[in-house]
């Protein structure tokens, strides 16, 4: 009878044990979200958009409601499957479309954010996202270039919000001719929310100032004749730009580098130049390749709300189409 009683006593212990193993890991895992140091935290809402090829095809586009202090990576769990890699900090594989490549005629894809249409220098896991940020995750192939500065389009939002810290100035940008224009844009920011915008004249010698957020307007042939501009046009791959101006044409190229279409007159291009808008050596073109082109990409970003195509990384407007 003592040897049943021990044996019950020994059950009892070990699933006692298993039971407190069991609270533990709860709690290592998930409780601590319902500690008292972390009760006073309320939520946040996030808008998260997953899609492919520079945004050309959306797969998931909703508002996400996390905990504040939650990272990029937590709101995509929120809605996909993930598989993580170099330890949990990047993203592998959303809902099974997985990063990698299959040979030498396969080209290289991969998992690419952007915070508020900037794109992230840090892990999923490390950036901390706050209310009315919008998150872009998108795949697509590296194969021509692994850096793509912004997503034109997201505007205005990254003059609204900014990268991490809402934008210290806003400043528009003409080309001779277009004052009345940039006047227009700085009010349209401005009512978006933007801070106060100021108005300069582009001159050869112009280019972006660490902190500012800038908005250039003007013909291709026109902002060619300013020197960061031009230099930048004229190196399209280092910049991952899909899109630039040769002359007073724009020329796009395909996932391989190559020139895939040249557009002729009529065509009107919004495209961020430099690592980032916001940092130094950054801003986004309002260009076409004449009068026209540029008055067709105004008219789409006057009425952003209703013309939103996506967060691609290019818009592009044709004037005798009146659209992109």
């Amino acid at each position: 009878m003592q040897k049943a009683d021990k044996g019950r006593t020994g059950i009892w212990w070990y699933a006692g044990a298993a039971v407190l193993a069991a609270a533990v890991i709860f709690f290592v895992v998930r409780g601590c979200a319902f500690m008292p140091w972390n009760s006073s935290k309320g939520t946040v809402e996030v808008r998260l958009t997953v899609t492919r090829d520079f945004g050309s095809e959306v797969l998931k586009d909703e508002s996400v409601e996390v905990r504040e202090g939650s990272s990029a990576m937590r709101v995509l769990q929120e809605v996909a499957e993930l598989e993580t890699s170099y330890g949990g900090g990047f993203i592998h594989a959303v809902d099974g479309l997985a990063s990698g490549y299959g040979g030498e005629d396969s080209l290289k894809m991969d998992w690419f954010y952007y915070l508020n249409g900037q794109m992230a220098e840090v892990g999923a896991e490390e950036l901390e996202v706050d209310g009315g940020d919008w998150l872009v995750f998108d795949y697509h192939s590296w194969e021509y270039s692994t850096f793509t500065p912004a997503l034109a389009g997201c505007f205005p939002e990254p003059f609204l919000h900014g990268y991490r810290e809402p934008p210290r100035e806003c400043l528009v940008v003409y080309a001779a001719g277009w004052e009345m224009e940039g006047e227009k844009l700085s009010d349209l920011l401005r009512e978006a929310g933007a801070p106060s915008c100021s108005l300069e004249k582009l001159s050869p010698e112009w280019r972006p100032r660490e902190g500012e957020y800038s908005v250039v307007i003007g013909a291709c042939g026109e902002l060619a004749e300013n020197d960061f501009l031009a230099d930048a046009n004229s190196n399209a791959s280092r910049l991952g730009m899909t899109a630039y101006f040769e002359g007073d044409d724009v020329l796009i190229v395909d996932e391989n580098g190559e020139v895939a279409e040249r557009l002729y007159a009529g065509t009107g291009l919004v495209e961020a130049v430099g690592p980032r808008l916001g940092e130094e050596g950054s801003a986004l073109m309002v260009t076409g390749t004449d009068p026209a082109g540029v008055r067709a990409a105004l008219s789409l970003l006057a009425d952003w709300d209703n013309t939103r195509s996506g967060p691609v990384m290019v818009i592009l407007a044709h004037a005798a189409e009146g659209g992109t």
